[in-house]
């Protein structure tokens, strides 16, 4: 009887730590749920439940609920989807992330640019109504009410924020700066409505109208850079399964079982796996093997004649037969039953390559780098090897809860403003010379030099440019609390190697076998068969493909052997007996051969002997790859007293074989072999739950998802992790992503002190500005004259562009951190000296006004007055200083300018390695420990085993193979 979906739904769930516990424990009330909707006759009884989960974002999962039964006539009752639904989020501990909800509200791409657009439009309508029509009292309401009504709008987001402030009392957002910015430039422009209605010069209007639309439109330029800038630089999300596994299918093939088929072929799959742990005696040997002959029978029965129709990948379940083709990713844990292959589980257990005969497990994704293969299921994709890993991978990062602080700066800041308003009130009152126009120019003039758009300037695009440019330095960053100073340096750097130190790219040096012979062929024939995508065979295919154009016609291949050790192995190829190995394997089999070139073995190149028909051939020497500049970092740790560790999965020979290769980089005490994805793990887990250094000065760099675990446990105690680079499987779940270099280690720290360096630089010129304000104040108020609408424009446009240039120089300093070769002139401008001229330059200027107006008694700016007295001469000498370090500074800027222009930026492959016969090895190696490098290579080899079918001859199930996988 056919089975029927009766209900689907996927919804996001959050807070998930790890599968045995959270997992299982999510498993669990999904399937009381189910147990108490079919008790409430809500399900028919036979209901059964599916579970699918696939990461979504980081620390997210998605949830695919299926519930199927083999019921036609079941009949749903009324609001049957939305009653299941809501039962199954109801019963659902965890955060729920309502999906629909969050389509709905997100902000829209366009909003900012529609408020910029209404901005502009309000300005240019108040231009052409002021040059249309003559100063009247119904233009100025007409002006005002647009000012408004425009600006309301645009800013609305932070205005409701800020009435929704006063609910939590929380104030210290820049919702109340924006906010009271506008309030109060409204109050300004009512004012003037109201004492002056008839706005006839060009600068009222400007002032009243135009001003704070401007000031609104900065605000919404700013959130869009932001809003783009954020957008850019989000770290690599996950995108479902595929994302990881891009050889999963959607559908796999399966055999369409009835229930009762499903529990009698588990019953027997059992029982013929547990016959095969078994010590019998002669006698109840053979009665097993007769029952196993039945067992064997039933099952080759179901392949032959059970319907195959194609299924949803996530909704396959315990007891399935599927088919894997060639190159397709196995979904599900499961046990091979037809057909042998070899699989890839680099992904999962760091080995490239596996055999795999029939009866022997396979974990889901798994690569099938064979031929098609029937396999059983033996548990759903909810409970694979492949989602335990997501889940503990993906788990919910653990955040230490911190107590928001109110910080310094807007305490002293708010005190400033204040004092400039009671400034701007009392210090004409007590001249003698307050008037009610005084004062309020006074004030909108400190509500003009505060400027509410400089202040979000100032805290936010420093921070948004250096996630930016980091990124586009190939540098991806989580989220942008790594943009924080950390106050424990590195003190240790642990490597998986392989992937990560290493490419895991060969090339051929040199062969002494001509290419052009015949032997050439069959070499590249067994390699390309059998090797597949291990590096020394992939070296080898593609040192023929590119040097030979025609492939070979005749590609017989019969009875390959594999090596018991992993040496190398043989096969029949085209008739002749092919045999390439390493020297102890072909010596082993009794073939002499000479010894290889030293200087070779010396340059940690691997030989691959050849031997036909039992006759030594040749020799081809193979050289690893390491990535581009890992000798000079890894030395530079070093020297700079870090800890450095290497992890891998190889013997201890060929990693310390490895390790000499790199001129001995690391203590062989922190070399450590042979580790599996747990034991690397726990491995990190014990150096940091030591006391004796901070777990926060630990970075694990890793590349494949079977690191993933470590990744996150380095973050989750305080470290950081990274993967080399952006295509890297473990990049999904790192804190940093570099872009293929470890330069970039050296260089985070002193980034974020930088960066935080350059925050406070603006906020300092902020308070500069409060001040320089509140010293036009006190003197022209001394002077006996207002403060000119032109003063606070002039301080606010300078302040702003002041900010703007600070905060560009973040990404200056991230060019010269990571860029080896960078023009004088830029580095220049990235330095505090730059900064420096312009600020010294605006003080200049500003003492130069101050000195001059209280002199003369009005606005003055004197530039040659040097016999007009001694005030007016020190006045003409600080703007002259001014004008010749604005001078030095735009020269400074021009040449760097035209620097860029004239040279082009020189690409870098971050990706990209070089052989280790590229660096100088400080001392010879030993020949013999090479040897024992070069013959370990081939430990890690593993090819198709000798019962791989032939083509054409694909195995069965019959009572000789499943004796010979028992025995």
């Amino acid at each position: 009887m056919s089975k029927t979906i009766i209900f689907q739904k996927s919804l996001l769930v959050s807070g998930i730590m790890c599968f045995n516990g959270c997992g299982n424990t999510l498993q669990g009330l999904l399937h009381t749920c189910i147990n108490d909707c079919i008790e409430k006759k809500i399900l028919p009884a036979d209901a059964r439940l599916i579970i699918d989960a696939e990461p979504s974002g980081l620390g997210i999962h998605r949830l695919t609920i299926s519930i199927e039964s083999e019921k036609n006539d079941f009949i749903p009752i009324k609001n049957f989807d939305s009653i299941i639904f809501a039962k199954i989020k109801e019963d659902i501990i965890f955060e729920i992330i309502d999906d629909q909800n969050e389509k709905e509200n997100k902000p829209n791409d366009n909003k900012n640019w529609i408020n910029i657009l209404v901005n502009l439009i309000s300005m240019g309508a108040v231009l052409a109504l002021t040059f249309a029509f003559p100063p009247s009292i119904v233009l100025t309401i007409g002006l005002t009410a647009l000012t408004f009504f425009s600006t309301a709008f645009t800013s609305r987001e932070y205005l409701f924020a800020f009435f929704r402030n006063f609910r939590t009392k929380n104030f210290a957002n820049m919702a109340t700066t924006i906010s009271l910015g506008w309030f109060l430039s409204m109050a300004h422009t009512l004012f003037h409505a109201m004492s002056m209605p008839l706005a006839s010069s060009f600068s009222m209007i400007f002032m009243n109208f135009m001003m704070p639309t401007m000031l609104i439109t900065c605000i919404n330029s700013m959130d869009e850079i932001k809003r783009v800038i954020i957008e850019k630089s989000k770290k690599i999300q996950l995108k479902g399964i595929k994302t990881l596994f891009p050889q999963m299918s959607e559908t796999y093939r399966c055999h369409q079982l009835t229930q009762l088929e499903l529990e009698l072929l588990s019953e027997k799959i059992n029982h013929l796996l547990s016959s095969k742990k078994q010590i019998l005696s002669e006698t109840d040997l053979q009665l097993k093997k007769e029952e196993d002959v039945a067992h064997l029978l039933f099952i080759q029965e179901l392949l032959n004649t059970k319907e195959i129709s194609e299924e949803k990948r996530n909704l396959l379940r315990e007891g399935m037969l599927i088919e894997v083709n060639a190159g397709e990713c196995f979904p599900v844990d499961c046990i091979l039953i037809k057909g042998n292959t070899v699989i890839d589980a680099s992904l999962l257990t760091g080995e490239p390559h596996q055999t795999k005969q029939l009866w022997q497990h396979i974990p889901s994704g798994a690569i099938n780098l064979g031929k098609k293969v029937t396999v059983y299921a033996e548990k759903n994709s909810y409970n694979s090897t492949v989602n335990t890993l997501l889940f503990r991978s993906n788990r919910a990062k653990e955040s230490p809860t911190i107590k928001e602080e109110v910080p310094k700066f807007a305490y002293l800041y708010t005190t400033l403003v204040i004092i400039g308003l009671l400034a701007a009130i009392f210090t004409p009152i007590g001249l003698g010379i307050a008037t009610i126009p005084l004062v309020i120019q006074n004030i909108i003039g400190i509500l003009f030099s505060v400027c509410p758009c400089t202040i979000a300037i100032a805290h936010q695009l420093p921070q948004l440019i250096s996630i930016h440019h980091r990124n586009h330095k190939g540098i991806q960053l989580r989220d942008d609390s790594l943009i924080t100073p950390q106050s424990d340096e590195i003190h240790t750097v642990v490597f998986d190697k392989t992937g990560t130190l290493t490419t895991g790219n060969s090339i051929v040096e040199s062969s002494d076998i001509p290419i052009n012979s015949s032997l050439w062929q069959r070499i590249y024939l067994l390699e390309k068969t059998y090797g597949k995508e291990h590096p020394l065979a992939k070296a080898i295919q593609k040192y023929y493909e590119v040097t030979i154009n025609n492939p070979p016609l005749f590609d017989e291949i019969n009875e390959c052997t594999v090596d018991p050790e992993n040496r190398g192995l043989s096969a029949q190829v085209q008739g002749r007996i092919i045999q390439i190995g390493s020297v102890d394997y072909l010596r082993g089999s009794g073939i002499s051969l000479p010894e290889p070139e030293k200087s070779k073995i010396e340059q940690g190149f691997s030989a691959v002997c050849v031997a036909e028909d039992g006759i030594y051939k040749g020799v081809i020497y193979v050289k690893h790859e390491v990535r581009k500049g890992i000798i000079e970092a890894l030395t530079r740790l070093r020297r700079e007293g870090k800890k450095i560790i290497m992890l891998t999965g190889d013997n201890l020979l060929s990693a310390k074989g490895f390790n000499k290769h790199m001129g001995s980089i690391f203590n062989e005490e922190d070399i450590h072999a042979g580790q599996t994805p747990q034991n690397k793990e726990s491995f990190l887990r014990k150096i940091m739950g030591t006391e004796e250094h901070s777990p926060k000065g630990v970075w694990f760099v890793g590349d494949g998802l079977n690191d993933a675990p470590c990744c996150r446990l380095v973050s989750e105690k305080g470290g950081l992790s990274c993967a080399m680079d952006s295509n890297d499987k473990s990049a999904f779940f790192t804190d940093i992503t570099l872009n293929g270099s470890l330069d970039y280690l050296f260089e985070h720290n002193k980034l974020n002190h930088s960066l935080q360096q350059n925050i406070t630089q603006n906020k300092g010129i902020l308070i500069y500005s409060t001040i320089a304000f509140l010293a036009f104040i006190i003197s022209f108020s001394i002077a006996g004259v207002a403060v000119s609408p032109l003063i606070p424009m002039t301080i606010m446009l300078s302040t702003t562009l002041f900010v703007l240039f600070n905060s560009y120089r973040t990404q200056l300093n991230i060019d010269s951190a990571l860029d080896k070769e960078i023009s004088w002139p830029k580095k220049l401008l990235s330095s505090n000296l730059s900064i420096g001229l312009l600020l010294t330059a605006s003080t200049l200027l500003i003492s130069s006004v101050l000195v001059a107006t209280i002199a003369t008694g009005g606005l003055a700016l004197p530039i040659l007055a040097f016999t007009a007295g001694t005030a007016i001469g020190f006045s003409s000498a600080c703007t002259l200083s001014a004008i010749s370090l604005l001078g030095v500074f735009t020269g400074i800027l021009s040449t760097s300018l035209l620097s860029e222009q004239s040279t082009q930026p020189a690409s870098e492959d971050h990706s990209s390695s070089i052989s280790m016969d590229d660096f100088g090895l400080p001392e010879p190696v030993d020949t013999k420990a090479a040897w024992e490098k070069t013959n370990d290579f081939f430990l890690s080899r593993t090819y198709k085993s000798q019962e791989t079918p032939q083509l054409g001859s694909e195995p069965i199930l019959d009572q000789e193979s499943f004796s010979n996988s028992c025995l």
